[in-house]
């Protein structure tokens, strides 16, 4: 009985581990992405696999299925300081540099955001604007880049510090999570 009940216990935790993002965000999201006029939609979701967090994307277009996924490592989790920004390629599998995360804060980034209220990012100083909206039951931060203008609302969540709107970027692509698609 007592080797049945630490079997039960290693296998709870096993699984546990695998469960930190799903556990913060619905399993799937809607990315809304709008860029000179057009409108795309991507379904994605992230899950944690050996100490890395993949984010797995699909989307319909041209009535096919295209879907791909980026895996961030410990390191970029941890320590990241750039944003990427690459487009989603079908089929491709992108291993992203330990400096860059995607759709998310690096934890030490996020952590200077809540300690002075600021933090950079991509080279960029972002400041705390105002927090007057929540997601997924989280307070969203509305932080502003004084410079060039770009926004942005993170979800205020240590384990998963998700970009949730992206407004006014430099680059010309804005996005917000509109909602889980329905299947």
């Amino acid at each position: 009985m007592k080797k049945y009940i630490i079997l039960s216990i290693v296998l709870c935790l096993g699984f546990t581990g695998n469960l930190l993002a799903q556990s913060i965000v619905p399993d799937t999201l809607l990315f809304v992405f709008k860029l000179h006029g057009q409108t795309r939609k991507y379904e994605m979701s992230f899950r944690e696999k050996q100490d890395s967090l993949y984010l797995y994307w699909g989307i319909e277009r041209n009535l096919k299925w295209q879907s791909g996924s980026y895996a961030m490592s410990p390191e970029s989790i941890s320590r990241g300081t750039r944003l990427s920004f690459l487009q989603p390629e079908d089929g491709k599998h992108v291993k992203l540099s330990p400096e860059e995360t995607v759709y998310v804060l690096s934890h030490s980034a996020y952590k200077q955001l809540k300690e002075q209220h600021s933090f950079v990012y991509n080279r960029t100083t972002y400041s705390v604007q105002e927090r007057n909206e929540q997601a997924l039951g989280y307070p969203l931060i509305h932080v502003k880049d004084a410079m060039e203008g770009g926004e942005m609302w993170i979800l205020d969540n240590p384990k998963l510090p998700l970009v949730w709107r992206m407004r006014e970027n430099p680059l010309g692509i804005n996005w917000e999570i509109a909602a889980q698609p329905s299947f």
